[in-house]
């Protein structure tokens, strides 16, 4: 039987999810996921490609073949109003795909990369298993304290993989110090609360406070590859009791050049002990409190813009970077508690 007539025996039927138009995420081009997809799987018959209730930026589908099972994801249409730090995420993963598989074997592979109607996406292999976050609560302490030892082991795994320059891989060029990305970053965030209407005092503020700390900034000297987005959310697990461990991590379009201890989910998520011993240093210990000052207040101002997008008062990220504020003025050496 060839291709063409199993393609006619098993039409591909399309789910995604109905939102309102002024939802971020809207549906993709049908007629070009289609085409796209049986590009991308030749010599496969593929049955049903379901749009999955997962993330908040990207649309996820489940794609099932006769043969195979995989994940599609899709950007925003490029209308869609992203922020300064989210331009092109998906062109960034596909720069950094190469040394992600390189250095774990948890990094899904890329199977390809291609445009649907203007909107970047890419194919991955399904990974069976369970999403930690989904299954956290249930987990005993014995057993998610394995994951975090694992998934600190992973982080330093990472983080021991070095590059060039500075900051994003895309789309503009990196930067030969650390502290020159902050600034580049810190300015078009600012920019973003300017024109979204959440310019506060407190944003002008840490902005003249971060610039007097390139030297600090500057002595990180060597770029190292963050994942980006290290957290249960990202996580594929199997297993139970002692036997329980990480199958693969996901999701590492916000990766990028950088100090270890600038990943926002180490400083404001937070992660337990644990991690920090598969990881086999804590850096928030051993790390400059300066510096994680800086990096706290950067991401206050991406929790302020955040509540553009999404219905939250942004009065408790305002009165966070206040703090940094305070401690950066001070030069203090003391961790800012403020998560």
């Amino acid at each position: 039987m060839t291709r063409n007539r199993q393609l006619a025996h098993h039409p591909m039927q399309i789910q995604q999810i109905i939102r309102p138009k002024s939802a971020f995420q809207q549906a993709v081009d049908e007629s070009a996921m289609r085409m796209q997809l049986q590009a991308a799987l030749p010599g496969e018959s593929i049955l049903t490609v379901t749009e999955l209730d997962a993330g908040l930026f990207n649309n996820t589908y489940r794609v099932n073949t006769t043969e195979n099972r995989y994940i599609l994801k899709v950007s925003p249409h490029p209308d869609e109003d992203v922020f300064y730090h989210e331009q092109q995420l998906m062109r960034r993963e596909q720069t950094l795909a190469p040394q992600l598989q390189t250095v774990s074997a948890l990094i899904p592979e890329y199977l390809a990369f291609f445009s649907l109607d203007g909107r970047d996406a890419f194919l991955q292999p399904l990974v069976e298993g369970r999403l930690w976050q989904d299954a956290l609560s249930s987990l005993d302490d014995a057993e998610n304290e394995i994951l975090w030892i694992q998934l600190g082991a992973f982080a330093r795994e990472i983080h021991t993989y070095t590059g060039l320059q500075f900051g994003y891989p895309a789309p503009r060029n990196g930067f030969d110090t650390w502290s020159a990305f902050i600034s580049d970053n810190v300015a078009g965030l600012v920019h973003d609360c300017q024109r979204l209407g959440v310019f506060h005092p407190e944003i002008k503020h840490y902005q003249e406070l971060q610039s007097r700390f390139a030297s600090r900034l500057d002595q990180i000297d060597t770029p190292a590859l963050l994942h980006g987005d290290l957290w249960p959310r990202n996580v594929i697990i199997e297993g139970t009791g002692e036997d329980i461990h990480i199958k693969a991590v996901f999701d590492a379009e916000r990766a990028f050049w950088g100090d270890p201890l600038s990943d926002w989910v180490l400083i404001l998520y937070g992660v337990p002990q644990a991690f920090w011993q598969g990881y086999g240093d804590n850096l928030l210990q051993s790390g400059d409190p300066l510096r994680i000052a800086i990096y706290k207040g950067m991401y206050f101002i991406v929790n302020i813009l955040e509540t553009t997008r999404f219905p939250e008062d942004d009065t408790v990220y305002r009165e966070h970077l206040s703090a940094v504020n305070a401690a950066l003025e001070s030069g203090t050496d003391h961790v800012i508690d403020q998560a």
